[in-house]
């Protein structure tokens, strides 16, 4: 005879069966309608990383970091360290509730020896109760993780120079940003850069329900074309494990490509965080000409040279502004114009300037930037009798400054100027002359202090700085700081042979005919001496690329910075924008382009960043029943918050970038924000 319960008793014994069995005790299971009526799961926007002092993890942690994710990193090494068990992965926040404390697992292998066998259970248990995934950051081949042994065929051994594929499951798999290619970096012919195995899968087990689908392959040498797993998904009966056999560090190219793909596929595309690929350069002394390096002395005319060494200086045509055009509309970029309308004025004064009003002909081409009106230097007055130079003191022994008045003048006259000739600026961007004003050791541990006052009188918003003095963003007066990376492309140089010249004196030793700087210097390092003639093309443009490409696909909103004399004569500074814009497209799809910003976006960005490292504390997301939940969980104020979604998710305010929506939008208090997500992101609904 059935018993009689009532509704709220059926309720009431469905939570206590479900709660039971989430906490592995052996009970009988409820059927899946009744439990859904009873028991929701949410997952936590957070990855946990354990860590063993490996490579991988390093990596990992090194790639979350850079794209503002969060993490919480258990370093299993440690004694008394967290013990992995089922209440530090998951819990029950409500009757009706078990949540997951975590999106995803990072581990160094498919199973350190740091773990316990319990510590392994429960992160299965884990991983199939909330389809978590996890990330096995370096590991040897084995059928552990649905692979060969890496035998015939299979390789075990560097793979610097080598080339990884994008697999059609890879592509639709959160590496469709990806072209194809993947090259493996090979800097130094005699160091090993990157080591792995590489090993083909094993068949399917359909009676255990086991499979490997590799997502990037490589070909195994000497192996008449065999393809070797290099990155995939092990699927162990529902419990998915990305697999990658290399190492690797956020200083090579080849993570920087993969890691984006990694992340999308191990979050199921759902993340807090965003990431671009930003690439701007601006071209300083426009409508100056530039002094140049002499090759017989050793130095650059008209400043460190004796006075009887004369060079002529250097100074675009108007058919370089041609080119300049032609090269801009060929690759979808501009270049940013970084002007000096004291130099018009004063070539006009002696007759016909061509440049100047070729220049101004096509303004409308170009994006332009105040870098004050005559290029003066604008920190303490140099005192040259010395070298190098100091400050310039009173008899007291005060720094001498330049003054308020006329650091404002050389702001103001320069925005007079773009305004006369109808120059389109930013009102609030402005790059001194060789970043002066601002504190350069060790002659200046401080900005000229009639700086701040200026720059908010002309209400200067964004200053650019010297990313090779100071990488942080700061506040002067009214303006921040937008860092811009220099390059080896020097100013005092127009043809390649003086380019290799002067490089040759500043990286070789004193024994091979250099100065000797590169020996004196921890962070330099001596070359042997380039061949005049070909050394430009053949050592630093590559060089030159593979650094500004590193700089593009870090998450890094800095700009970086060359001359008006690079874009004249031999016109040095394109064959290096050329071949790192070349890689990046061999590389990344058309549905992740460069992002062109002007140097106010990079600098309101790299804010951003800054802010999202002390603000993130402040924010909790979730996924449950396929919707993302952000909210502001401490504190009133409305945060901005970097967000990744797929694409077909509704609700946000982010944009298209890389095969996915990603972007800042603004957590609001109380209310938050609410995604809906597509059913391609599995966690349970």
């Amino acid at each position: 005879m059935e018993r009689n319960v009532s509704w709220p008793g059926r309720v009431a014994a469905w939570v206590s069966c479900v709660g039971a069995l989430a906490l592995g005790q052996g009970v009988v299971e409820p059927s899946v309608a009744e439990a859904q009526l009873v028991l929701n799961r949410r997952v936590d926007l957070k990855i946990l990383v354990l860590s063993a002092g490996d490579v991988g993890t390093a990596m990992f942690k090194a790639g979350l970091d850079e794209g503002l994710v969060p993490y919480t990193e258990i370093d299993l090494t440690k004694s008394g360290r967290q013990v992995i068990n089922d209440a530090f992965l998951a819990d029950t926040v409500s009757l009706f509730t078990r949540r997951a404390k975590f999106q995803a697992v990072v581990l160094p292998n498919e199973a350190p020896s740091q773990l316990t066998a319990a510590e392994l259970a429960a992160l299965d248990k884990f991983e199939r109760e909330f389809k978590i995934r996890q990330f096995d950051s370096y590991v040897y081949p084995s059928p552990a993780v649905g692979l060969n042994w890496p035998a015939n065929p299979g390789y075990l051994g560097p793979l610097d120079g080598m080339t990884a594929s994008i697999t059609t499951a890879g592509k639709a798999s959160g590496f469709g940003y990806l072209n194809g290619p993947v090259p493996f970096e090979d800097v130094s012919p005699t160091v090993i850069e990157t080591y792995g195995y590489l090993a083909t899968p094993l068949p399917a087990d359909t009676v255990k329900k086991r499979s490997f689908t590799t997502f990037a392959a490589m070909n195994i040498p000497n192996a008449d074309n065999a393809a070797g797993a290099l990155l995939g998904v092990y699927n162990d009966n529902g419990r998915e494990h990305l697999v990658l056999t290399s190492s690797m560090n956020q200083y090579q190219l080849q993570q920087q490509v993969l890691f984006n793909g990694i992340l999308n596929w191990l979050t199921y595309g759902v993340h807090l965080g965003t990431e671009k690929n930003f690439f701007s350069v601006h071209i300083d002394d426009v409508f100056l000409d530039d002094q140049r390096w002499s090759s017989a002395n050793n130095c650059t005319s008209g400043d460190d040279c004796p006075a009887s060494v004369d060079e002529p200086t250097i100074l675009m045509t108007p058919a370089d502004v041609d080119y300049l055009i032609a090269w801009q509309n060929k690759n979808g970029v501009k270049l940013d114009l970084v002007f000096n309308g004291g130099g018009y004025t004063a070539a006009t004064a002696l007759g016909p300037f061509p440049l100047g009003d070729k220049l101004l002909q096509n303004r409308a081409q170009f994006r332009w930037m105040n870098h004050t009106n005559d290029h003066l230097y604008l920190g303490c007055v140099q005192d040259y009798s010395v070298v190098p130079w100091k400050c310039a003191t009173t008899s007291t022994g005060a720094t001498i400054w330049t003054s308020y008045q006329e650091l404002y003048d050389q702001i103001r006259n320069n925005q007079v100027f773009a305004q006369q000739k109808g120059l389109a600026i930013a009102a609030g961007e402005l790059v001194t002359g060789e970043h002066s004003g601002l504190r350069r050791a060790p002659q200046e541990p401080s900005d000229n202090p009639n700086l701040a006052r200026a720059l908010t009188q002309a209400g200067i918003t964004m200053i650019g700085s010297d990313n090779s003095r100071e990488s942080a963003q700061r506040i002067i007066g009214s303006a921040r700081t937008s860092p811009r990376y220099p390059m080896n492309i020097y100013y005092n140089t127009g043809k390649k042979t003086e380019a290799v010249d002067e490089y040759n004196w500043v990286y070789t030793s004193a024994a091979n005919g250099g100065s000797g700087i590169c020996e004196n210097n921890a962070t330099s390092t001596c070359i042997a001496p380039l061949d005049v003639n070909s050394g430009f093309d053949s050592y630093i443009v590559p060089l030159e690329a593979r650094l500004m490409l590193l700089h593009v696909v870090s998450n890094s909103p800095r700009s970086h910075y060359a001359h008006q004399s690079n874009l004249a004569e031999d016109r040095i500074l394109y064959p290096v924008l050329d071949k790192t814009l070349a890689a990046y497209k061999n590389v990344f799809a058309a549905n992740t382009p460069v992002v062109n910003s002007t140097m106010t976006q990079l600098g309101n960005e790299l804010k951003n960043q800054t802010d999202w490292k002390t603000n993130r504390s402040k924010i909790s997301a979730y996924i449950q029943s396929g919707q993302l939940k952000v909210t502001l969980s401490s504190g009133s104020t409305a945060t901005l918050t970097p967000v990744t979604v797929p694409t077909g998710s509704t609700g946000g305010a982010v944009s298209a970038y890389g095969g996915y929506l990603t972007g800042w939008t603004t957590t609001p208090w109380l209310s938050g924000q609410t995604y809906n997500l597509p059913s391609s992101v599995a966690y349970p609904r």
